[in-house]
């Protein structure tokens, strides 16, 4: 028993190592993963619209603006009144820590000065207006390790959303393919 548990404290310190390693290197690295691609009618959809209601404010307008980039260079245009598409960008977080799972890193105490080690995703599905049916789905997420006192770099990081979005998106087939 006693085996099985340092044998499964030592891997996850290896992955943890690996994933700091990743975190840790130069540039923001986001992940990205497709979930669900492709059983829709394409060729028809022209417009989208966007729902980030769980999206944090200070993530909000920057995270929206690079995704209508992504997304427009396929070919649609935002619409949010009229539209054939609606895309929702869902916020969630993950902490790695057990004794950190009723902190928000978002709303720190100034009195809490310990290192918050916690995966930041956002989910993306996009579905059909008309009848909801969901046409496309994925995930970016980024590991993050923050100190007491940083805070978002927002100009470094809306570059590397902007190319994580064009990479996740890259198999969504352009408008009128």
């Amino acid at each position: 028993m006693k085996n099985g548990n340092a044998m499964r404290t030592l891997f996850l310190g290896a992955v943890l190592i690996v994933l700091t390693a990743c975190a840790s290197s130069p540039g923001m690295k986001i992940g990205n993963t497709v979930t669900l691609c492709c059983p829709g009618d394409y060729a028809s959809y022209r417009s989208y619209g966007v729902e980030a209601v769980t999206l944090p404010l200070f993530l909000r307008d920057y995270v929206v603006a690079q995704f209508d980039t992504a997304f427009q260079e396929k070919g649609v245009t935002r619409n949010d009144q009229r539209s054939d598409l609606v895309v929702n960008l869902a916020y969630r977080h993950v902490n790695l820590n057990p004794e950190q799972q009723t902190i928000d890193p978002f709303i720190r105490m100034e009195s809490m000065n310990v290192e918050l080690d916690y995966i930041a995703a956002i989910d993306i599905s996009i579905r059909e207006r008309t009848g909801g049916k969901v046409v496309w789905g994925g995930t970016v997420s980024r590991l993050h390790s923050v100190q007491p006192g940083e805070y978002m770099h927002s100009a470094s990081a809306a570059a590397a959303f902007l190319e994580t979005f064009r990479d996740v998106l890259g198999e969504y087939p352009a408008h009128g393919e």
